[in-house]
């Protein structure tokens, strides 16, 4: 073998190692918890745990940084007892997660998630076991999800300002149809 054959053959090898990564690191699952405001439900916030990857999670289990609140309602603050999720999905985890399949919670409103969360960040762990292509087994594979509720303070569903602005369309429109009659004449 001459040089430029050896030099060939390391090349197209590190091509197709390179294309083999590409494509495992692209198939692989990604689990993402985040909190969203609920614009069906004005003032609430939503808890999602989403696969965002384009792999099938096996075996997946959710730990916490702190106790997980649950129905923690309170514009302002806290106005019930505190509750923590004992069942579910946070509490017993998932089987199986395919792409693109989420888990939405009505989580609380925003007073009531500060206080419940201590006004500090959660952070999630989620572990599962994934089967990256051409391997044999299944490999352990962790994300990290980082949920600070003050990112949500000034959005809608902290001060319930869609229903203030529904009030005023309102008003608006009954304005309207009293100037209706006039115009019509």
């Amino acid at each position: 073998m001459n040089i430029v054959e050896v030099l060939t053959l390391i090349i197209s090898l590190l091509a197709l190692l390179v294309t083999y990564l590409v494509f495992k690191s692209n198939e692989t699952p990604r689990i993402v918890i985040y909190a969203t405001p609920h614009y069906g439900k004005e003032t609430f916030i939503r808890l999602h745990v989403k696969n965002i990857g384009k792999g099938i999670a096996e075996k997946v289990v959710i730990k916490s940084s702190q106790p997980v609140p649950r129905r923690a309602f309170g514009i302002t603050k806290l106005n019930q007892h505190l509750e923590f999720f004992e069942s579910g999905i946070l509490k017993h985890g998932i089987e199986l997660i395919f792409p693109n399949q989420e888990y939405v919670y009505d989580w609380g409103q925003y007073g009531g998630l500060v206080e419940a969360l201590n006004d500090k960040p959660i952070t999630f762990e989620v572990s599962y076991k994934y089967r990256y292509p051409l391997s044999l087994w299944k490999s352990p594979v962790s994300d990290r999800s980082v949920i600070n509720i003050r990112e949500l303070e000034a959005l809608p569903s902290t001060t319930g300002s869609l229903i203030e602005q529904i009030g005023k369309i309102h008003r608006e429109l009954e304005q309207l149809n009293k100037q209706l009659p006039k115009v019509s004449k």
